[in-house]
Formats: structure tokens, sequence, C-alpha cells
């Protein structure tokens, strides 16, 4: 019996132009009427989760950046940032790549440091995920830094991670989470850290819960679930990880499994 279902959000969840598959409310009334706590874990930050859910965000869970902030129902259960010193060490490596822009996710706002440099193809991907952004020096957020993002259109994972490899320690991940996209947060969490955590919270084990992803970020979910289903757009590492491939997000894989798992 499935008691947890977990889903990446971009590129698993919603469809290749970034909205929600048509049975949506139909897999999700599905869930509620099971009594299934149904989780988006995401790199997104939670306010780009809340206004995307809209009226579900307060019956919801979010694993949000990526697992550094877990909220259920509204409230936070969980919580891990990034101390200056965590991150001092490569912010000149950030700001000597063209082309490149970093994001500062705090616990209220989101930070860049020169306006001027946010194209509008860039302006356009941030507000897919944040309602806004302000500027400053990132050596003074003024504000607890939850993440970094790091935004480059070109094969980040390629042209731009080699550079960022060296930085990951025992205190900081850097993860390719998309073809545009890095992710850096703390070392101790990760979306498969906080599926356990929501585990051991509400008791739930392994058996019964389903997870679904479809890039790096989200492989650590499959090590807490027995059922685990990549959508066949996913990176190739996900597919050859999770325990089943299924229908490409376009083809909304991922609400016709749980609509065809719970009828």
């Amino acid at each position: 019996m499935i008691k947890l279902i977990v889903s990446d959000m971009d590129g698993c969840l919603l469809d290749p132009n970034s909205k929600f598959p048509p049975n949506f409310m139909e897999a999700y009334n599905l869930m509620k009427e099971k009594n299934i706590i149904f989780a988006i874990a995401s790199g997104r930050s939670i306010d780009g989760l809340n206004k995307a859910f809209g009226n579900l965000a307060s019956e919801m869970t979010f694993i949000s950046d990526n697992g550094a902030r877990i909220y259920h129902k509204g409230n936070l259960l969980f919580e891990e940032g990034l101390e200056l010193e965590d991150y001092k060490p490569f912010l000149e490596e950030m700001r000597s790549h063209e082309g490149l822009l970093p994001i500062a996710c705090g616990r209220e706002r989101k930070w860049i440091e020169n306006n001027s440099s946010v194209t509008e193809r860039a302006k356009n991907e941030l507000l897919k995920f944040y309602p806004g952004w302000h500027e400053c020096n990132f050596e003074n957020v003024p504000e607890k830094v939850i993440r970094f993002a790091l935004l480059y259109f070109d094969d980040i994972e390629k042209n731009i991670y080699p550079y960022f490899e060296k930085y990951n320690n025992e205190k900081v991940r850097l993860q390719v989470t998309s073809y545009e996209w890095i992710d850096v947060y703390s070392r101790n969490v990760s979306k498969g850290s906080s599926v356990k955590v929501i585990q051991d919270k509400f008791g739930i084990l392994p058996s019964e819960t389903m997870v679904f992803g479809d890039y790096l970020n989200d492989l650590t979910m499959a090590d807490y679930a027995d059922y685990s289903f990549a959508p066949s757009n996913a990176h190739p590492e996900v597919k050859e990880r999770f325990t089943e491939t299924i229908q490409s997000n376009a083809e909304y894989g991922v609400t016709n499994k749980i609509i065809s798992c719970l009828i």
C-alpha cells in the first residue's frame, strides 16, 4: 500500500512547456482520497512552488531547494543552509565565466550581483522559478543563504561544471540539476535525505514509497523508495538507477503512472 508519492517537477511532472498534465487533478484527487502524502521534490524555492500550485499549496508537502528545506501543509519541517565561509571559495569562479548567472537563494528573497547582467532570456527563465530578485554583493547577502543556483544556457554539465567540481567538499554539494542549471547547497542534504525525513516523520516505509525523477539531483530518492520511475526523457543515469522507465513528460508519464497504480 503506497503512503507517500514524491515527484520532481521540471522535466518530470510538468510537460516540456512547463505546464501541468491535463489529468493532474485526477491523479491528485486519487492520492487525496487514499490519504497518500504527495510531495514535490524540486530545485525551486518555496515561493516558486507555492506560486505554481496556488490554492493546493497549503495542503501539500514540498521538498524545496533540492532538499535544503521541507514544508508540510505550509509548516517548515526542516532547513539547512550555507555559511559565507562555505561558498566564498568559489565566488570568483562564479564571476569569471561569461554567460554564467549566479543567484543566491535566501530565506525570503533571491539575490544577484548585477541586474544589468540579466538578459531577457535569463529573465524569462528566472521568472519560471522566482517571483523576483534583488541586488547585492555576494559577500554581504543580508539573510541566510539556503543555496546558490547557477544558470548557463549551453550545456552547463559539459561547459561549466568541470570548473566547479573541485569545490565539492564535506560541507558543499555542487549538483547539475538540468541542461541549464547547477545548484550549490549543503552536503548534508539531498532530495533523498528529505524523503527519509518525511518517512520518519509520518512512519512510512520505503516499501510504501513511490518516487519520480528525471535528472541527477533525483538519483538519491531511489535509495529510499522501493518504486522509482524515470520518464523516458530522463538523464541516462537516472533511467539506469530507477526501477522502471515510463512515458516521457510530454506524454504525461508521471500522472498516467500514478492513476494506473491507484485505480
